[in-house]
């Protein structure tokens, strides 16, 4: 038994625990041979190279079921296909991964800019936004705003919402317009993957937002919402579509509603005149 490695060898050698070669002998994935006289496990130097295919693919991430699968039958296509199939899979989680930064960078920058920012009226271009409008409007209770989630659920599955927080309170152009400022919905913003759903998808269209970032409760936005809707007025412009809040800091990031940073945008184009 002097050219087989013990249990305990194996799996010194290639840093890995025996719980971990047991399992792999329950699955028949790496058989180990028995002495039956002292009831001690042997692998031969076959073995030592199969573990070490096994332990690569398990590295990439490949499930131990379809690894076995494929060491039942073994051959260059076969490893070709598996192979390629996980190249696939990273690249959709790299983009995902990439997205996830984006996020937490465009999160940082708000939080570093907002303060400098703080009571100031700007204007700024805002790309397109893709997403789903919650139709909360006329709803009076949360059973009906439930309903309105689940009639939804379809999309929420590859919300950007679920994964980077980024949900939006809206005003609509008519109320703002007529002065009403205490009535929204929600905007849902969705980062269509390879078109899916696009068409379906409500688009607020890359556009010149006059906005304005503030410090304070919820209950001090609609004063906020009059200085900004009569600066627009003011400055030759009109309002172009529905208002979105972009809560930086919120009552999730806060405990005390003096700490919530808010920055409202409402589309604007020149006024028409006469």
């Amino acid at each position: 038994m002097k050219d087989k490695f013990l249990i305990g060898e194996l799996a010194r050698l290639f840093n890995i625990s025996t719980d971990t070669l047991r399992h792999y002998d329950k699955m028949n994935l790496l058989k180990p041979e028995y002495d039956t006289i002292n009831n001690y496990r042997y692998y031969d130097i076959r073995s030592v190279f199969k573990l070490s295919r096994i332990l690569f693919l398990k590295n990439l991430e490949i499930p131990l079921g379809e690894i076995e699968n494929y060491m039942q039958n073994k051959n260059a296509d076969r490893l070709s296909h598996m192979l390629k199939k996980k190249s696939d899979a990273l690249d959709f989680k790299i983009q995902q991964l990439t997205n996830l930064k984006h996020k937490i960078h465009t999160k940082l920058d708000l939080l570093d800019h907002a303060k400098t920012k703080l009571g100031k009226i700007y204007v700024s271009e805002i790309d397109y936004r893709y997403g789903i409008f919650l139709k909360t409007l006329g709803l009076s209770n949360d059973y009906e705003i439930k309903q309105a989630f689940k009639k939804h659920q379809h999309f929420l599955k590859m919300s950007s919402w679920l994964v980077e927080g980024q949900i939006y309170t809206s005003i609509t152009k008519p109320d703002m317009e007529a002065g009403i400022f205490n009535q929204f919905q929600y905007f849902i913003a969705i980062d269509p993957l390879d078109n899916v759903f696009q068409e379906e998808l409500e688009i607020f269209p890359k556009s010149q937002y006059a906005c304005m970032t503030v410090i304070g409760p919820y209950e001090d936005l609609i004063k906020h919402y009059r200085i900004l809707v009569d600066w627009i007025d003011e400055n030759g412009y009109e309002i172009a579509g529905d208002s979105i809040e972009n809560n930086i800091v919120d009552y999730d990031y806060a405990d005390s509603a003096d700490e919530y940073i808010t920055e409202l945008q409402i589309p604007i184009r020149k006024a028409n005149i006469l």
